[in-house]
C-alpha cells in the first residue's frame, strides 16, 4: 500500500464482474473535495457502464480469409511477372 495516496484513490470491491475482483480509480485534484459518499456513487456508475467483451476486442481471422488474401496477391504477382517478361 502506498502512504499518502489514500485519499486521493476509490477502491472499488465489489466490482459485479466475473473477470475482475477489484478496481482501483485515481481522483482528479478538482474531484478530491467532493463527498466521499457520492465519488463512490459515481465510480459505480462508471464501473457499471464498461462493456467488457473479450471475444469483442479482437476480430478473430478466419483461415479461409487469410488463404483468399494470400492466394489473391500470389495471382497478382503472377500477372505482374508474366506482364514484365511478356514486354
Amino acid at each position: 500500500m502506498l502512504k499518502g495516496v489514500s485519499q486521493k484513490v476509490i477502491e472499488v470491491v465489489h466490482t459485479d464482474n466475473r473477470y475482475f475482483e477489484k478496481a482501483i480509480l485515481f481522483l482528479r485534484p478538482n474531484a478530491q473535495g467532493e463527498d466521499k459518499l457520492s465519488l463512490r456513487a459515481r465510480a459505480g456508475e462508471y464501473l457499471s457502464q464498461i462493456d467488457y467483451n473479450p471475444a469483442g476486442h479482437e476480430k478473430r481471422k478466419t483461415p479461409l480469409g487469410e488463404a483468399l488474401k494470400i492466394g489473391l496477391a500470389a495471382l497478382v504477382g503472377a500477372a505482374v511477372a508474366c506482364a514484365f517478361f511478356l514486354l
